[in-house]
């Protein structure tokens, strides 16, 4: 048996924000320990490494200079992969060719000229797998660790949050826009106007960070600063970047290090709508079943004498359909419900995408 449900008073539609673990398995704070790097080519290694953790992509890291420095060697005509990272990157978030014809590129407070933003020449990158992230992260409640040593060879690490509990966003775009800052948890420890470490696009799944910025708190080994064959141990602790131009040049596998060296605690955020369909049956409605036990005989009278005045019927599951009888979803009770003529029954049927 059917009935069309009326729309103004037996659905109600809401909206609500999930935030789960960014991690594999709903994960919400991993050691950087348990990132690795995935397997890739040498002419992949040039643009960005891809970390891992349950043998799933997890971030994407690279470096981008405005100028195409720490990038191998290319032709007069042709960008080297530096500088083709920092445009795409810069034109994706915050496309304004200007800022880019004009050599300006991102501005940020970064230390290096009191309070005053300075044009970032170079910067690193952290890009979320869209996959884990699903909407976007989840402002205000993240924290990365960077991990290394300052120059004389002391271990240090470096903590990031975003500034989104004090500071309204600054609208680009792609979206809102914080500051990432000194602090853990959206709990700031530095104001940006003091120093900001780079920006925050949690639409997009982005960490920009300035170079200069994140390098003065870990520079790491002045004499481990040029990138080696490639080796990891070769990258020193720190991101100082490499600013030569040469094939051997790994400013990505720098900020990889620091994060494996560290930690994160990142959650993600997904819009769902929330779909209630009240299922009503009224007294006189649903007290007779198509099952074939309720039945007898060829002429289908009713089996048993005593329902005959009084049938009795037990809802055990509800199902819903769209205009052309096609089923959609399907509702099963926990345990069924004794339907009468003097009784009436509603169920509430939840659907969540």
């Amino acid at each position: 048996m059917m009935k069309t449900f009326n729309i103004a008073e037996d659905t109600i539609t809401t909206q609500i924000t999930v935030t789960n673990g960014f991690f594999d398995g709903g994960v919400g704070t991993l050691a950087g320990s348990n990132l690795s790097t995935s397997s890739l080519s040498s002419t992949q290694k040039s643009y960005y490494y891809n970390l891992q953790y349950n043998s799933k992509d997890h971030f994407s890291v690279t470096y981008g200079h405005k100028g195409g420095s720490g990038s191998a060697e290319e032709s007069a005509t042709t960008e080297g992969t530096t500088q083709a990272i920092y445009k795409q990157f810069f034109n994706f978030v915050e496309p304004n060719a200007e800022n880019i014809r004009d050599g300006a590129g991102w501005s940020i407070v970064d230390g290096t000229d009191g309070t005053n933003a300075v044009s970032q020449p170079d910067v690193y990158i952290i890009a979320a797998e869209r996959l884990q992230m699903k909407d976007r992260l989840n402002p205000g409640t993240w924290t990365v660790t960077l991990s290394g040593s300052l120059s004389n060879g002391a271990a240090h690490s470096l903590l990031l949050t975003d500034d989104s509990k004090n500071v309204d966003a600054t609208s680009v775009p792609f979206g809102p826009r914080f500051n990432i800052v000194s602090g853990s948890a959206g709990t700031v420890h530095t104001a940006a106007t003091t120093k900001n470490y780079g920006f925050f696009y949690p639409d997009a799944g982005l960490l920009v960070l300035s170079a200069n910025a994140v390098s003065s708190s870990l520079p790491g080994d002045p004499g481990l600063v040029q990138s080696g064959s490639g080796n990891p141990s070769s990258q020193g602790t720190g991101l100082a970047p490499d600013l030569r131009v040469a094939d051997a040049v790994d400013n990505a596998n720098k900020i990889a290090l620091a994060l494996q060296k560290g930690s994160v605690t990142l959650r993600s955020e997904e819009q769902q709508y929330v779909f209630d369909y009240f299922c009503r049956a009224r007294a006189s409605e649903f007290n007779l079943s198509q099952n074939l036990t309720f039945w007898s005989g060829s002429t289908y009278e009713i089996r048993h004498d005593d329902m005959v005045t009084n049938p009795q019927t037990f809802i055990s599951e509800v199902g819903l359909y769209d205009d052309q009888n096609s089923l959609l979803a399907v509702g099963r009770l926990s345990s069924p419900i004794n339907k009468n003529f003097s009784s009436e029954a509603i169920v509430k049927v939840r659907l969540t995408y």
